[in-house]
């Protein structure tokens, strides 16, 4: 089956509807008022796009609440376009009334470590995840052929316990957070870019297009190839990671387009896994004799648990478990722009890590100059999945509140 439907990334998606992405123009006069209506679940916690005709002093300016005397800051992305972030509850159908206001130039509680093995992002000084953009050398009882690069660990927890494993011993090829298609056929040959001891693919770090601090936001802007170990680079894969400044739970968006640079064809062939995986902790893993305290956990958006999430479509999958003795727990939603909405899911039945993984339904193809995109939605926590939360972040993530513009008295 070739590939179709057609997904947004981050960048586009944020022009459509994407954590309350709310399209409007208004003069920067304190004149006019911003109506945001909420929808089924009570609004907060949320980032919330707006277009704006953006004044000259543009980081002198942010949005007022007169109910709740709060004064968001905003953080401009394209010349027209700025983000604030929702710190106020707006309950389900209520209103709030905003206004613009001058301020004072916000601070930034981000910042970004670059060192030589990668990009480390950190909230208030707190680690949010560590990107490797240098080679990651495998544990010296495992063949080289397992080095790797273009993936997130250590994902941590907002309490600072860390939610991944990297390298793990019974399967070397998985790292943290990471993408990659397991069976594929590229000029009728197969290739795995997943299982790098098929000695036939892998994925590598390729640049850093961009990094960006701000007071409402954090985003990293990354290249990966998909390498083909006969014929070269197949893929080239751009995340967009926007990190936003919620400090007791961490919230980021992680966005991919892949484009193939081949004049031919990769086919993904339909398999029980392959997609954007995440690997949890060696603190879950029954096989690492060292490290195993305690069993992870799986809960689903159709309330399905554990291995029995295995083979099921979800809106959005948790893992979660306690980690240093501290429960930790981290949801991942995908969105309905993703091709397959909601997609299936792998979950292993011994180890944990799982997968969203498009292919189990079939195949997918990428023609050339084509692209794959889709968008996930990550959501770190030191709490047991909430169904209720879990459900109001994800229909504010898919169904924002109505927003216009009215003018002030």
């Amino acid at each position: 089956m070739a590939f179709s439907k057609k997904p947004f990334s981050l960048s586009t998606i944020s022009r459509v509807a994407i954590l309350l992405n709310f399209f409007i123009v208004f003069q920067p006069s304190t004149a006019q008022q911003l109506v945001i209506k909420g929808g089924k679940f009570a609004t907060y916690n949320s980032p919330v796009t707006v277009t704006i005709n953006q004044p000259a002093d543009k980081n002198h300016y942010g949005l007022y609440n007169p109910a709740s005397k709060k004064t968001y800051a905003l953080q401009w992305f394209t010349k027209d376009q700025a983000i604030f972030m929702l710190t106020d509850s707006i309950d389900a159908s209520k209103e709030i009334k905003l206004s613009l206001k001058k301020i004072s130039a916000p601070t930034s509680p981000f910042d970004i470590h670059e060192s030589s093995a990668g990009l480390e992002i950190r909230l208030k000084e707190k680690p949010v995840f560590f990107y490797h953009t240098a080679i990651s050398e495998p544990p010296t009882d495992s063949p080289s052929y397992y080095r790797r690069s273009g993936f997130i660990h250590p994902l941590y927890s907002p309490e600072g316990t860390v939610m991944t494993d990297d390298f793990p011993s019974n399967h070397a090829h998985q790292h943290g957070v990471f993408h990659a298609w397991t069976n594929n056929t590229y000029k009728k040959k197969h290739v795995d870019f997943w299982n790098q001891h098929q000695n036939t693919g892998t994925i590598q770090f390729k640049e850093l297009v961009s990094k960006t601090t701000g007071p409402v936001f954090a985003e990293l802007k990354t290249k990966q190839q998909y390498v083909s170990l006969e014929f070269g680079v197949v893929l080239e894969e751009e995340w967009t990671i926007r990190v936003y400044p919620l400090m007791d739970q961490f919230l980021f968006e992680l966005s991919l387009e892949q484009t193939n640079i081949t004049s031919d064809t990769l086919f993904m062939n339909k398999y029980i896994y392959g997609g954007m995986a995440f690997r949890g902790t060696r603190e879950w893993d029954p096989f690492n004799k060292k490290y195993f305290k305690n069993n992870w956990n799986v809960l689903t958006s159709e309330g399905v648990k554990d291995s029995l999430a295995n083979n099921t479509a979800v809106r959005w999958a948790t893992a979660y478990g306690n980690i240093d003795g501290v429960m930790s727990s981290a949801t991942v939603f995908n969105h309905p722009t993703n091709v397959r909405y909601p997609q299936k899911i792998r979950v292993h039945p011994n180890m944990p890590y799982w997968v969203y993984a498009p292919v189990i339904d079939g195949e997918l193809s990428i023609a050339p100059a084509e692209k794959y995109k889709a968008s996930y939605l990550y959501y770190i926590s030191n709490t047991k999945p909430d169904n209720s939360s879990l459900e109001r972040i994800d229909e504010n993530w898919i169904h924002p509140p109505s927003v216009k513009v009215i003018a002030g008295k």
